[in-house]
Formats: structure tokens, C-alpha cells, sequence
């Protein structure tokens, strides 16, 4: 009896010391699955931006740029992915901030962005409206044919921000006209009454080039460009494209939209603001009608091309109508013109 109970006692002792070793392999195996598939979740309030610090975590996506995750009303730490409501998404630089406000966080309505400096730039998606100069149907004097106009399309420069394009389907344009910024840098920021500054002009286009090359410097995932006419070109179509303007709405009179001395809404025209004037703002880019004319680095011969129209166009034969956004206008490059500016471009790196 007593050698059946030893026996007994020893089969239950190895059954015993089985289970708690089976269990204990399971349960490190679900603490080990469980620590792999734990989410990572980050705040889409608006709300926690000013107060969180930015935060960090793998892409999310299928493409190869390393690309971290950022969400409206937050500080991109690294070279980020934003995806918006719609599902469409929009690469953020490093030190850049996507806008708090909800009507400037939808890409197909005008995604917004803050530098470190406090510039503000618009996302134009060429997933939607493809990289092209296009024949708006507007010449000035100076130039015979569209033909005569044209991009340098052999600078190095105008190669990388092509494909810096392709890669990640979009580019930022200045939400602003240009004004004088920190340590003599071009900015993107309002510029009225309340908001002084001083629109950046009296400039020429070589200068433009060197000041928009070297904003950001120190930023490796984005590069500051003074633009060229496929920009601005491709950002007037997307206005097209988006459903805001329609195309008679550029090429054929901006005075509904634009600062020009026969508006309907701004009553004193004026080229020492940008941002004035809500009526002025197509896809949250202000001022891209009227106001100053701006300088591209778009040629027509020796001449640089100006766009836009200007504010002071005074009525008759010049009146804002006959200068719409689309319009052309060779100038000598060397001109350092009271009324001209230009506006920064950025693409991601």
C-alpha cells in the first residue's frame, strides 16, 4: 500500500512539474506577443498640439522614403507622413508643424504648414494636378508665342525638386508673398496692419534664387526654391482641379479674387500687404491675384517672367482684368522693381 502510494505520489509530482513548466513557456510567449502587437496611438486633437511634445513613431506606410507619422496639430520630429480625413496624404519636413485649424488640414482644400520660423506654406499635390507648364492662353508684350517661354530645365537645382516631386507626389508653395524674415531671409508670413512686415522687393531674380536656397539650410529634409513657371503653372491648375477657381477665374479675369485697383472687395488696393483680404485667398495661398506682381524663374530670352498682375493697374486698357493670375510678363532680370516680389517654394528632401 505504501509503495502504491510513492508510486502515485511521484506520477502526480512530474504531471504537476509539467504544467507549471508548459504554462510558464506559454505565458512568456503571449507577454512577448502581446509587447509586439501593443499599438502605438497618437492624439488627432488639435487641442493636445500645445501642450505634448511631438511624437515619434514608424511609418505607416508601404513606400521606402523612412518616413515617420505625424497627425494634424503636431511637430514633425523627423521627415513625416500626414494622412487627412479624406485618406490623402502630404510629406512634412522635419521642425514643421501641420496646422491646428481644421479648415487648413484637408489637402484637396489646402493643406497648411508652419516652419520653425513662423512661414506658413500649402501643400500643391501633383497626385492630383501633374507637374506641367501649361498654355493658359494669357501672353503679354515681350514675348510672341508660349513657346517663347521656358523653364532651365538642365539646372541641377530644377532636376532635384522634379524628383523630389515624383517621389513623394507634391510640392509646398508660399502660403504668402514673400517679406523680409530673420538674419535677411525671405519669410511666408501675413503682413497688414496688425501683422507688420515688410513685403520683400526691390530684388532681383538672381538674388531671389541665392536668399530662397539658402532659408532652411540647416533643415536635411527640405529644400527652399525660388519657383519656376511649372510651379506656378501646376499650383494655378490645381485651383482648377480642386473645384475653388474656375479656369476663366485665371486666365481670363482674377479681379473676383485678386488685389487690383478695380476689385469688388478691397476698396484701397495695395501692394504693402498679403494676407489682407479673405477674398484674396484661393485654397488658403493668398494674393496669388493682384497685389504685387511676382517674379518666376521662368525665362522668356534674357528676361525673367513675372505672373500674377499687379495691384496698381489703373482702370482702361489696364484695368485688373486684362492682368490675370495666369498672364505672363517678360521683365529685364536686372530690374529691381518697387512692385515685384516673388514667393518661396519648398520641396521635401
Amino acid at each position: 500500500m505504501k509503495m502504491h502510494n510513492r508510486i502515485y505520489g511521484l506520477i502526480l509530482s512530474v504531471v504537476l512539474l509539467l504544467g507549471i513548466s508548459a504554462c510558464g513557456s506559454d505565458a512568456s510567449q503571449n507577454a512577448g506577443a502581446q509587447e509586439q502587437a501593443a499599438p502605438v496611438t497618437v492624439s488627432d486633437s488639435a487641442d493636445s498640439h500645445e501642450e505634448a511634445e511631438p511624437v515619434e513613431r514608424e511609418a505607416e506606410s508601404s513606400d521606402d522614403t523612412g518616413s515617420a507619422v505625424v497627425a494634424a496639430g503636431e511637430r514633425a520630429a523627423h521627415k513625416s507622413i500626414y494622412t487627412d480625413i479624406n485618406g490623402d496624404n502630404a510629406y512634412i519636413p522635419a521642425d514643421f508643424t501641420v496646422s491646428a485649424k481644421e479648415d487648413e488640414q484637408t489637402i484637396n482644400t489646402g493643406l497648411v504648414v508652419i516652419g520653425p520660423d513662423g512661414s506658413e506654406f500649402v501643400w500643391i499635390p501633383t497626385t492630383v494636378t501633374g507637374l506641367q507648364v501649361r498654355d493658359f492662353g494669357s501672353y503679354f508684350s515681350g514675348g510672341d508665342s508660349f513657346s517663347g517661354y521656358y523653364d532651365e530645365t538642365d539646372l541641377p537645382e530644377y532636376q532635384a525638386m522634379v524628383a523630389s516631386t515624383e517621389q513623394y507626389g507634391g510640392f509646398y508653395i508660399g502660403r504668402f508673398e514673400a517679406s523680409k524674415g530673420n538674419d535677411g531671409l525671405p519669410a511666408s508670413r501675413r503682413v497688414t496692419d496688425s501683422e507688420p512686415g515688410q513685403i520683400w522687393v526691390q530684388f532681383s531674380p538672381q538674388d531671389i534664387v541665392t536668399a530662397c536656397q539658402e532659408l532652411y539650410a540647416d533643415n536635411d529634409t527640405v529644400q527652399g526654391f525660388f519657383p519656376w513657371g511649372i510651379n506656378w503653372d501646376t499650383t494655378l491648375q490645381w485651383l482648377i482641379d480642386s473645384g475653388d477657381k474656375e479656369s476663366g477665374d485665371i486666365s481670363d479675369d482674377s479681379t473676383s479674387w485678386g488685389n487690383y485697383s478695380d476689385d469688388s472687395f478691397s476698396e484701397n488696393a495695395r501692394g504693402t500687404y498679403t494676407g489682407m483680404w479673405e477674398e484674396a485667398k484661393a485654397c488658403n495661398i493668398y494674393d496669388l491675384a493682384g497685389d504685387n506682381w511676382e517674379w518666376t524663374r521662368e525665362r522668356n530670352g534674357s528676361s525673367y517672367v513675372m505672373r500674377g498682375g499687379g495691384y496698381n493697374v489703373m482702370g482702361g486698357p489696364c484695368s485688373g482684368s486684362r492682368f490675370p493670375a495666369a498672364l505672363r510678363d517678360p521683365l529685364p532680370g536686372n530690374n529691381h522693381h518697387p512692385n515685384v516680389t516673388f514667393r518661396i517654394g519648398l520641396f521635401v528632401m
